[in-house]
């Protein structure tokens, strides 16, 4: 399995059969072996998570395929305003929340998010994949209580899905925006999952935050599991 960081919380991942591409926002995208089946996801509508860009490759590759949270809609008259063939809406697949679905030998799972849209959980070749979107335990200094105990609850609810499943590779939020409760969706994620690597996304360009993470109390007992990221385009063979 190859990963590769691309920026914020966009990774692309292949297998020997497979290519999977998260949540592109910008940053250039290896070059792939055309026979192989690629899979964009977008998990949901916000523009740190989507754009228009990731139909620039319809068309260039023929076995390709969008997976996009159901809160993404697309009508022609959009698609064509943004320079897009509406035709690629035969290539598309809307996930709504905590549905499963399969496309070929793909399974695909959702989580509902915290804020918009869903997580993925994606199944194939003997390997499991999770990527959060923007489903984290969200503490907003400035909140109501009420606001933050119910994000909590929301958080734990969905993660309790997930309890004691095993991931290969995760892609789970570490926003130094949360001040000091930045790392508690991550804890709670490695706490209830059984996750070979877990890589840090949604930091905005403060890579620092990860080893703030890794010599944290918590933290410091997955510090192992914890993939380091200090710039676009990383790649890693795990």
């Amino acid at each position: 399995m190859k990963v590769t960081y691309l920026y914020h919380s966009g990774f692309a991942v292949e297998l020997e059969k497979h290519i999977f591409v998260f949540d592109y926002m910008k940053g250039k995208l290896p070059d792939w072996d055309g026979r192989k089946e690629i899979i964009f996801f977008a998990s949901h509508k916000h523009p740190d998570h989507f754009v228009m860009d990731i139909f620039q490759w319809f068309g260039k590759y023929e076995n390709l395929r969008y997976v996009l949270g159901s809160d993404i809609k697309l009508s022609d008259k959009y698609l064509e305003c943004n320079g897009v063939d509406p035709c690629v809406k035969t290539v598309i697949t809307n996930a709504g929340k905590n549905r499963t679905l399969e496309l070929g030998d793909v399974k695909i799972e959702t989580l509902r998010s915290t804020d918009e849209g869903v997580a993925f959980i994606v199944c194939t070749e003997g390997k499991t994949i999770y990527h959060a979107g923007d489903l984290n335990w969200w503490h907003w200094e400035g909140e109501a209580d009420s606001w933050n105990t119910q994000m909590e609850k929301d958080y734990k609810k969905e993660i309790s899905l997930i309890d004691g499943r095993h991931f290969d590779v995760a892609f789970v939020p570490l926003d130094p925006r949360l001040e000091w409760a930045y790392g508690l969706g991550m804890q709670e994620f490695l706490e209830h999952t059984d996750t070979d690597h877990v890589f840090p996304m949604h930091m905005w360009d403060d890579y620092r935050i990860i080893d703030k993470y890794k010599k944290s109390d918590k933290g410091r007992q997955y510090a192992d599991k914890v993939m380091e990221i200090s710039r676009p385009g990383q790649e890693y063979a795990l």
